[in-house]
């Protein structure tokens, strides 16, 4: 497939919004109803319209509760809920890995376990929909990429069940950390955390984007309207030109070291990832004077190259830089998941230039099967495998 998807947050991103831009594009008003139908969830009742923000068209999804009576859960709760549901197997895998992300960052900015985190505004039934729906919508249009812009941080405070929060709020930025930000931009919160970890679990790239044809335009409104810019969120659907797939452009960062305690690598390379390298390795290498060394290798979106070099310099004994423009030419891949008897799976899928596809169990999701005693690293790639030819 050569189908991708470029999410323009020129306003920033919600759930309702993508939900909204999702629908805008695939047009699956019907199927997704239907599918909605399977979740066993009840008291209320899902709205799609036609509206404007600022003279610019749209649509405006939204979730009408019954009753307004708080709601809270956790974790394990809504694991169980969306996993009772009928919804496909991917969408299901991909919504639960959403939900995982937001307790994640929410354990994290709160200090404590992810299993203990209390869900208020987003265990409330409208968030469920909201990230059923659009998983669901997400898998419907069934890009083998996605990729988004620069975030707008937004101004000022925001209301939380804990109380007035700073804008981005603190488990947004924890779930965006090494995403580009314009800090400052836009009245209000403008990246909500369900925004936030939709475009993780859609696993978008903040790279460049290749070329491509446009195919298609979604455009989604939100629910509010900010001074002076229409409040949307876009998503644009375009397949990769012929020529150019899987063609983009990094940096490739260098630095000879022989004079570093090597235990210094590990937090080195935290950093360099948070800072938005794509890739780190570091090779022995004979250095000057016969002394035994490393070449410290980074790839990493020229845009980056400010806080990659900052990470580099301040976490080791390297007093200088090379780097140069590499272009890059990658498989065309998506991520995919399969529910196995250990539980749910994601499978990177990688297109070969005969049109085959080479599916890869991923590693994280194997080693916590493995470490959980469930079963061994050659089972768990067998049933892969077996599931995903099915």
């Amino acid at each position: 497939m050569n189908k991708i998807l470029f999410f323009d947050c020129f306003s920033g991103i919600a759930g309702d919004m993508t939900c909204a831009a999702l629908l805008s594009l695939s047009g699956a008003e019907k199927e997704l109803r239907r599918a909605l139908r399977g979740l066993p969830v009840r008291g209320y009742r899902v709205s799609v319209e036609r509206g404007s923000s600022a003279g610019m068209a749209g649509t405006r999804f939204g979730v009408k509760l019954s009753s307004r009576k708080s709601s809270s859960r956790h974790l394990p709760e809504i694991v169980s809920l969306l996993r009772r549901s009928s919804l496909p197997d991917h969408v299901k895998v991909r919504a639960v890995a959403c939900f995982d992300l937001l307790a994640t960052a929410e354990a994290k900015v709160h200090g404590t376990k992810k299993d203990k985190v209390h869900f208020h505004e987003v265990g409330a039934i409208d968030a469920i929909v909201d990230i059923a729906a659009a998983c669901f919508l997400f898998d419907a249009v069934g890009p083998s990429a996605a990729f988004c812009s620069a975030l707008p941080g937004g101004s000022g405070e925001a209301w939380s069940s804990h109380g007035k929060l700073p804008v981005p709020g603190p488990a947004t930025l924890a779930l965006l950390t090494g995403a580009p930000w314009r800090f400052g931009e836009g009245d209000g919160e403008t990246v909500t955390p369900t925004g936030a970890a939709l475009l993780r679990a859609f696993e978008v790239s903040f790279e460049r984007p290749p070329e491509m044809t446009v195919r298609g335009v979604g455009v989604g409104l939100g629910h509010r309207e900010i001074p002076g810019r229409p409040n949307l969120l876009r998503v644009v659907e375009g397949e990769i030109s012929a020529g150019v797939k899987g063609r983009d452009r990094v940096l490739e960062v260098e630095a000879n070291i022989d004079d570093m305690n090597p235990q210094r690598f590990e937090v080195l390379m935290e950093r360099s990832f948070a800072a938005g390298a794509l890739d780190v390795a570091i090779l022995p290498a004979t250095m000057k004077k016969n002394r035994p060394g490393w070449v410290l290798r980074i790839l990493c979106p020229e845009e980056r190259l400010e806080l990659v070099s900052a990470a580099v310099f301040s976490l080791s004994t390297a007093i200088g830089l090379r780097y140069h423009a590499c272009d890059r030419l990658k498989l065309a891949r998506r991520i995919g998941s399969v529910e196995t008897r250990f539980g749910p799976v994601r499978v990177k899928e990688a297109e070969l230039p005969d049109g085959s596809v080479r599916p890869v169990p991923e590693y994280d999701d194997v080693k916590r099967i493995v470490r959980a005693g469930k079963a061994t690293f050659e089972q768990v790639a067998f049933e892969v495998a077996a599931k995903w030819r099915r």
